[in-house]
């Protein structure tokens, strides 16, 4: 019940919308309850016409109920009595069509109205949930797939559309029109009323075992699909592997497996959910075949008049549609809370790497790590007590086989991650201090992988910048891209496809360094960015870095030593120590590590 209040919770952002359907859905109510006891004068007039005028005469007679009862039909009658019974008839006719006119204007009005609060809800569950994933921790990240995320943004906040939407009908329609209705059947016979809701008790019963069948069959089709979104999304992101290894099938094979699983889910969560409604209508009919058979011997013995059997029985029909959807709803909930549940689970996640309060100001000295350890898992020491000094307008780099920690220095500097022990500091201020906003403004980073978006040129340089066209232009004429750019169809506003799949790997990569450069950062950090280049190209950009780290400091992490020669200090890691440091001839001369790597690429002094 938290869960579904929680939900609920997020009408308060649309009262306007929330006060319309309230209002629409009970003048809907009222006119459905009105357009059935319209049917008992109809059936007078045709049947019993001499009884219409004795009406008023006996209300004095009637329980208070049959007061209310007979002032409605005499101020109905009122309205239609005409001279004659045909002319009596054709203003009922009248009356009930334009009852039924303005009964479906209101249920037209309140079906948008609630469409529009559904969807109003959902939207903003939707932005929240996204917005508080993308404040999450790389941790969170490391520890999920990516069809996980995909899963619960799309299918499992669908399946809670699909629940709470009809929810607000259940709501404020259904118990408005049950009430209604019963209170017109109390009027005409309480004894026949409860007689029809004998068999109420068994409904409630089944709901209750139901329920957690249902609940556990709804997590297996959560589980199920989440599954099938990541194989989707892996197979597609990897279709140059698929089709260079000709594994289209084995991919087949195991999509249509997790299809499987889910179909299976599926189709035992259905089983159960209709099995409720099937049971249920069995229970109505048995006890309107009762009603019927008591009432009817009512009629014959006279206690009951057969227009009021007749009215009884069409009201008894009416309370049925909306009884069953009220008993239908807990299987829809149990589906559409299951989803809520790991949606709000996200929502409700802190992130691991808090954000600061402080402004972070420019670099005026250095940045220093000061005996830092740091592992992903908690066991595995990925960086031991690691301590180094990069100083303002310092050209540092940081080399050594893959997995001994250097991109993960450039994780923590820019705090993706924070460390286990020790600390990061900034001008001697502790980086965790800062607002993860204004200390990351100072850094522009260009990695291995040049993730680009599906956008224009343009979008991708200016992507986490204000640049303008200008300063874009500038950037990807300091990269070497300008050039190439402008050989496309549209130039900057050339759409460079997934990944920027239409250009070259040399081409995504400058288009990355533009990108850190249009930032116009104090600290550059490049993780191996120029490994996707060709010689001349890793020597144009080279070149135009060399240009834009005058009055800069810049971390870069190399395994093409040939980019890192004129460093002021190059640190060699290895299992996630320092094992040498110096520039690279003292290095060479030093004959360790470092001298040994630079035989092995031919390169020396």
């Amino acid at each position: 019940m938290k869960l579904l209040f929680r939900v609920l919770g997020y009408l308060g952002q649309f009262k306007l919308l929330l006060i319309l359907s309230i209002i629409l859905n009970t003048l809907f109510s009222i006119l459905s309850a009105v357009t059935i006891i319209v049917i008992q004068p109809v059936l007078q007039a045709l049947f019993e016409p001499e009884t219409m005028q004795k009406t008023n005469a006996i209300a004095s007679n009637d329980s208070f109920s049959g007061q209310a009862k007979n002032w409605f039909f005499t101020h109905v009658m009122s309205i239609v009595q005409g001279a004659s019974h045909s002319e009596t008839l054709f203003k009922l006719g009248i009356l009930i069509i334009t009852l039924f006119a303005f009964k479906n204007l209101a249920k037209y009005l309140g079906n948008n109205v609630n469409t529009r609060l559904g969807e109003g809800v959902i939207k903003s569950i939707r932005d929240q949930l996204f917005s508080r994933m993308m404040s999450q921790s790389m941790e969170h990240f490391n520890k999920s797939k990516v069809g996980d995320g995909i899963s619960l943004m799309i299918n499992s906040v669908g399946v809670m559309n699909g629940a709470i939407t009809p929810l607000f009908f259940t709501l404020f329609r259904q118990p408005i029109e049950i009430a209604l209705f019963l209170v017109v059947l109390i009027t005409y016979s309480p004894y026949l009323t409860l007689i029809a809701f004998s068999t109420s008790i068994g409904s409630i019963l089944l709901i209750k075992l139901t329920t957690s069948p249902i609940k556990k069959y709804a997590l297996r089709m959560q589980v199920a699909m989440s599954q099938l979104t990541h194989i989707l999304q892996e197979f597609l992101s990897g279709i140059r592997i698929v089709k260079s290894t000709s594994s289209e099938k084995k991919a087949s094979e195991i999509f249509h497996g997790e299809t499987n699983t889910y179909v299976r889910a599926t189709i035992k969560n259905q089983k159960i959910v209709d099995l409720v409604p099937a049971i249920n209508e069995m229970l109505a009919i048995s006890s309107l075949c009762a009603v019927l058979f008591i009432g009817g011997n009512e009629v014959y013995s006279g206690q009951m008049k057969a227009h009021e059997l007749m009215t009884f029985l069409f009201a008894l029909f009416s309370i049925m549609s909306p009884i069953a959807q009220i008993t239908s709803t807990p299987a829809m909930i149990q589906r559409g809370l299951v989803a809520a549940h790991s949606i709000f689970t996200v929502i409700d996640k802190s992130p691991e790497v808090k954000d600061g309060h402080a402004i972070c100001p420019s670099l005026q000295s250095n940045i220093s790590f000061n005996d830092v350890t740091f592992s992903y898992d908690g066991n595995h020491n990925v960086l031991e007590n690691i301590s180094l000094t990069i100083k303002k307008g310092e050209k540092i780099a940081l080399v050594g086989q893959s997995g001994s920690g250097k991109s993960t220095m450039s994780d923590l500097v820019i705090r993706l991650y924070d460390p286990i022990s020790g600390n990061i500091t900034i001008d001697d201020a502790p980086i965790q201090s800062f607002t993860m906003d204004s200390y990351r403004s100072h850094f522009g980073i260009v990695s291995q992988e040049a993730f680009l978006f599906n956008d224009t040129i343009s979008a991708n340089i200016g992507f986490g910048s204000n640049a303008d066209r200008d300063a874009i232009i500038e950037a990807a004429k300091i990269a070497h891209a300008h050039s190439f750019i402008m050989e496309l169809p549209n130039g900057y506003d050339t759409v460079i496809g997934d990944r920027g799949v239409l250009l070259s790997g040399g081409q995504r990569q400058r288009l990355a360094i533009a990108r850190a450069l249009a930032r116009r950062p104090e600290i550059l950090i490049f993780d191996e960015a120029t490994s996707a280049l060709d010689a001349e190209s890793e020597k144009l950009v080279q070149d135009a870095i060399a240009n834009v780290l005058k009055d800069r400091t810049a971390l870069i992490i190399a395994h093409r030593l040939s980019t890192i020669i004129d460093a002021d200090k190059i640190y060699v890691f290895e299992k996630g120590r320092i094992i040498e440091s110096g520039t690279h001839k003292q290095l060479l001369a030093h004959g360790g590590i470092y001298a040994s790597m630079c035989a092995l690429q031919s390169l020396d002094a």
